[in-house]
């Protein structure tokens, strides 16, 4: 297995700053009640097609509470076990009426606060694992279950960095699991409409995308330390994110703005928005971006971004689509087509459209409803009986991919929003953070080598800027 970012050390460095052998790790994870096998892509045989899958959520409580409902709810799948760093915290997610019917039918299932103990201690009575976690702690735990045979659905973006995206596609592809990346927008019919309609002639070639949401990620300044919560086992939490004090102001749920965690606003919501058109014209990576954003800091994503992408595509007015995307409360001027009393209406936060060289069209940004802007021509279409037919088949699961990726494991099929498709796409969305971190500048990028001829200062942040805590990745030791 690849190593994390330069040499694989000897030892491991434990939260103290200091180093743990391989004995001593061992020793340690036998306190939990087993001694952790530590996995390698030799491990075990991918499972084969079962009559229901055996699925581990990871991070139960806040996001993972949807994968619960649905695992719960599907007709190929059981839970087998829940792990979360703060159980307390993950209960209280469920206080609800909901989230009580659901506990009725999870409380009494195998806990777990490390995910690495439960992959060991249960290994074979798992398949598949359901990572909902936050950004940073996507590739470690993703690595580790595909180290340990498991199928795996993680939550979008699929990782917080390029490298790790491409990696875990490798590491996916070389395994053999069914994989899934947890992208609503892609199992419903967005996406498949508009190509439908765009092949069809009437929507012309594409001009221009816009799409912007109120998100606005980001910290002034640095959150400053308060009292852990008793229930968090904050060290794993921080999983390969080195060692810092604990701020509430961070932890459920503010994650997202710090760099070392998260990936901004268009990381958190570029998944939803973006996968329509980029699945819908197969768009790629851009070969340009360039973005206007308050000022980054070294900590901070910034807190409002308008940013243009620019991609080689056959849908494209003279081969070119643009991209135009805005978060924290940015949002175009105008939209040919679109009243300028709608862009300026504060009810509209989340909005996309795409303008066509003949019309210009909308739909939610969670996958649904397309419509041409104008109403009459609309009206018109259908009583002509000129909206185009559905020639692309659809999903069997709409705004369920927890369900899809179940029923793929049972069936043994791929998904469609494998890593093979979420780790491009989570690359474009990566990207405009990038251009985010050097406003006003024009990056060129190559994918082939993923750097930025024309300013190679940027190329250090397809990578993680930090080191990994090696004890939490699967190639730690040998």
């Amino acid at each position: 297995m690849t190593k994390a970012r330069g040499k694989s050390p000897p030892q491991m460095q434990t939260v103290f700053g200091g180093k743990m052998k391989r004995r001593d790790f061992l020793k340690a994870s036998a306190a939990f009640g087993s001694v952790m096998i530590l996995p390698s892509l030799a491990a075990s045989k991918v499972k084969g097609a079962n009559s229901r899958a055996k699925i581990a959520v990871i991070g139960w409580g806040g996001q993972g509470k949807s994968s619960v409902n649905s695992i719960v709810n599907s007709k190929d799948a059981d839970i087998a076990a829940l792990c979360d760093v703060d159980e307390g915290y993950a209960a209280h997610c469920y206080r609800d009426d909901w989230g009580k019917r659901l506990m009725e039918k999870i409380g009494g299932l195998p806990k777990f606060k490390d995910y690495r103990v439960m992959l060991d201690k249960m290994d074979r009575d798992i398949d598949g694992v359901c990572v909902c976690t936050p950004d940073h702690s996507h590739y470690p735990i993703c690595s580790w279950a595909i180290a340990k045979k498991k199928h795996v659905f993680c939550e979008k973006p699929l990782t917080r960095t390029i490298w790790e995206s491409r990696e875990l596609n490798r590491l996916a592809a070389e395994a053999g699991v069914y994989t899934q990346m947890g992208n609503q927008v892609h199992t419903n019919d967005a996406w498949r409409t508009i190509r439908e309609w765009f092949e069809s002639g009437i929507m012309g070639e594409v001009e221009d995308v816009y799409a912007w949401t109120d998100r606005s990620w980001g910290f002034e300044s640095m959150p400053q330390e308060t009292p852990k919560p008793a229930t968090l086992d904050y060290d794993l939490w921080l999983n390969v994110a080195h060692p810092r004090p604990f701020s509430g102001k961070v932890v459920p749920f503010n994650w997202r703005g710090l760099r070392d965690f998260g990936t901004g606003s268009a990381g958190d919501m570029g998944c939803h928005f973006l996968d329509n058109p980029y699945s819908a014209f197969g768009l790629g990576t851009p070969f340009k971006l360039v973005s206007d954003a308050l000022p980054a800091k070294d900590f901070s994503w910034p807190k409002a971004a308008t940013i243009d992408m620019f991609f080689k595509n056959k849908f494209g007015k003279d081969g070119i689509v643009k991209i135009h995307w805005f978060d924290g409360l940015r949002r175009p001027k105008e939209i040919r087509g679109v009243h300028p009393e709608f862009l300026k209406d504060p009810k509209n936060m989340n909005c996309i459209f795409i303008v066509g060289t003949k019309n210009t069209m909308t739909f939610e940004y969670t996958g649904s409803g397309v419509r041409l802007v104008d109403r009459g021509a609309q009206i018109k279409l259908a009583k002509d009986g000129k909206i185009p037919p559905k020639k692309l088949e659809r999903n069997r699961f709409p705004f369920n991919p927890q369900a899809d990726w179940a029923s793929a494991i049972v069936e043994g099929r791929m998904p469609e929003s494998n890593f093979s498709y979420a780790a491009p796409f989570t690359e474009v969305v990566l990207l405009s953070m990038i251009s985010c971190i050097h406003p006003g500048t024009e990056l060129e990028y190559d994918e082939k080598t993923m750097g930025f001829p024309n300013f190679p200062e940027a190329d250090k942040y397809v990578r993680s800027l930090y080191s990994y805590r090696s004890e939490f990745l699967p190639s730690a030791v040998g």
